[in-house]
């Protein structure tokens, strides 16, 4: 009898969304499958991530349960795994990315059509630097929860525009281009991308699961955040992606989250030539800010 792999994941419609996805792609290759809703620490807490101890929050759970053999592999939102990973338990396979983009949402136009001191609800410090230099005036409301219900306080007029993901709308059939706008500005490290976290000795023959220049820009992009010591306490962003012409691109953005004052850098090149040039350019850049 074949082994039943058991997914962990959150219990949100967005998780579970992102571990059936998993699971489908699994069934593609024979494999049976369970999946187990955990219920993590980040998911009870209502405050901004960073007062809490960061995005250990949403992983924790999900990895005492690899731990204990509860679950075979943890299926993620990459931007929500801490960057410190535990050498036991690593995030084994990065599957394609969709949409890497922040979307700003509001029945009242995009970014430049908002009323004078539009209230964002976004506890994010990085949205919330990059909004701030594109229209200072905008005021910002904490705002957390899953995104049915950032939604709902959105139609209640509670805020004039929410910022989310553009990956999460589309994966969950929400995404509208009547009221979902595209943000231009430096997405979370691994951003769009969904993860399978695993054993550090079992389930390799699920690299099929794995895509090659996914997982490179994924790690170039934690690379940077790890480098800059950064956590949720930081407003910090990096993308990586191959241009048209296949060439490696990185751009980051590192701010002080009391002054939002902020540190641009964009490089295209060898990977990790890319990576240094940029680690290496904010660094001497941090005494400006």
């Amino acid at each position: 009898m074949e082994r039943t792999i058991k997914i962990g994941t959150r219990k949100s419609k967005l998780a579970m969304w992102q571990a059936k996805y998993v699971e489908s792609l699994l069934n593609s290759h024979g494999y049976i499958c369970e999946i187990i809703g955990i219920t993590t620490l980040g998911d009870k807490i209502e405050k901004p991530l960073y007062d809490f101890g960061g995005k250990g929050l949403f992983t924790g759970a999900l990895e005492e349960a690899l731990l204990s053999k509860t679950i075979d592999i943890a299926v993620h939102s990459v931007k929500d795994v801490s960057v410190i990973e535990n050498d036991q338990l690593p995030l084994k396979f990065i599957l394609k990315r969709d949409y890497h983009q922040d979307c700003l949402v509001s029945f009242k136009g995009p970014i430049d059509k908002l009323p004078h001191g539009a209230f964002i609800g976004t506890t994010s410090l990085r949205r919330r630097v990059c909004l701030k230099h594109i229209r200072n005036d905008l005021e910002f409301v904490d705002f957390r929860g899953n995104l049915d219900t950032r939604l709902e306080k959105l139609k209640k007029g509670v805020v004039d525009a929410i910022v989310v993901s553009k990956s999460g709308l589309k994966r969950l059939g929400l995404y509208d281009s009547a009221y979902c706008f595209d943000l231009d500005i430096v997405s979370s490290a691994g951003q769009g991308v969904i993860g399978v976290q695993t054993r550090l000795d079992e389930f390799d023959e699920l690299n099929f699961l794995d895509d090659n220049q996914t997982h490179l820009c994924v790690s170039i992009e934690r690379k940077f955040v790890k480098a800059l010591n950064a956590s949720c306490n930081f407003p910090i962003g990096a993308y990586a992606y191959f241009s048209e012409n296949d060439q490696f691109c990185l751009k980051t953005m590192y701010a002080d989250p009391k002054t939002f004052k902020k540190i641009d850098c964009f490089k295209c090149g060898l990977p990790q030539q890319v990576l240094k040039e940029c680690i290496e350019y904010t660094k001497n850049k941090l005494v400006y800010i």
